[in-house]
């Protein structure tokens, strides 16, 4: 039987592949390079088909944008919410309880992040959103004004 310990797979010097289910711009951008290095000089490429990639690489691109700036607006649209959240404790299977209004929302490295009280929340790691009358419900429990 073979473990996987630290991206090596135990017992072989064979390090382990990270499989993507997805293409990205990325790897797209590298087809379409591959493409052109390896057309042939006497038959190349047609101009309508290097622009039909290009446009599908310009329209992948765009999907990706869009992507990203509705979760930021989703995000941003939680300031204020009283949200429900789990942070992970770093080595352990354990987690924190987050229960509290956004106050903030940042972008770093790629993720957002909700300022809630003392607390940093993925948003991966948001399991709820209480609309109005059920966070004041939870505050007047709570003893908050």
């Amino acid at each position: 039987m073979r473990v996987q310990v630290g991206g090596y797979i135990e017992g072989t010097n064979e390090p382990t592949r990270e499989i993507k289910t997805q293409l990205g711009k990325d790897e797209f951008l590298k087809i379409l390079i591959v493409q052109l290095q390896n057309q042939d000089p006497l038959n190349p490429m047609e101009d309508k088909d290097f622009i039909a990639q290009m446009a599908q690489f310009s329209t992948l691109e765009q999907i990706q944008n869009m992507g990203r700036d509705f979760q930021s607006l989703k995000a941003m649209n939680l300031v204020g919410k009283m949200v429900y959240g789990e942070v992970g404790i770093e080595n352990s299977s354990q987690v924190i309880p987050v229960l509290g209004r956004v106050g903030s929302v940042t972008f770093s490295e790629g993720r957002l992040y909700l300022h809630v009280g003392d607390y940093t929340l993925n948003i991966d790691e948001l399991i709820t959103v209480f609309s109005e009358d059920e966070a004041e419900s939870i505050e007047e429990a709570n003893g908050a004004d």
